[in-house]
Formats: C-alpha cells, structure tokens, sequence
C-alpha cells in the first residue's frame, strides 16, 4: 500500500477506465501509505473524480443521472440493467394495413 511503484502500476495498466471502489480514509489514514495515496486522491478530487456513491446514468436519457451509495438502490435506479424510464422509438416502417 504505501509502494509508490505499486501505485504506478495500478495507473499505468488501466486501458479504458480505472474504477476503485472503497474507502479513501483508509488509505489515507496509513501513516505509511498517506505520502504515496494523498497526491493521487487531491489530483482526483481536483478534477471531480472522486464520488460519494457510485455514478450511473442512462445512455437513452443522457439526462438522467443518478449516485448510487447503497446496493439495494441497484434495483431502484437501474432495474434490470436499465433506466426505469420508458423508452420510445418511432417504427422504421410504416404499415399499409394501418394495423400496426
């Protein structure tokens, strides 16, 4: 924990994203690891990438946005893997039978 080299891998291997989940004060309350860990959260901070919950929003709602903090707020915020939303698409075909 208080390897800077250590650290430097974490960064440095992470393709997309780098995701932590956890408790920064634990890091931070190391008295080793503090030197190594507070640099990278006030960098994060900084840039408002650190987050009190877990940041979700939906791809067909660019709007709706939601923290989620506890798991049971999974089945609130995104039931199914999805938004709660309805979602509604115009057909990309028209009926000449004016069934549909």
């Amino acid at each position: 924990m208080a390897a800077p080299q250590r650290l430097n891998v974490l960064l440095s291997r992470a393709r997309n994203a780098l995701i932590m989940i956890g408790n920064s004060d634990t890091f931070l309350s190391s008295r080793k690891a503090k030197p190594t860990w507070q640099p990278l959260f006030d960098l994060l901070t900084e840039h408002g990438q650190v987050y009190d919950g877990f940041p979700v929003k939906c791809e067909r709602h660019p709007s709706r946005k939601a923290t989620i903090r506890k798991p049971e707020e999974f089945d609130v915020e995104c039931p199914d893997g999805g938004c709660p939303d309805p979602w509604y698409a115009e057909a990309p075909f028209s009926c000449t039978n004016n069934c549909c």
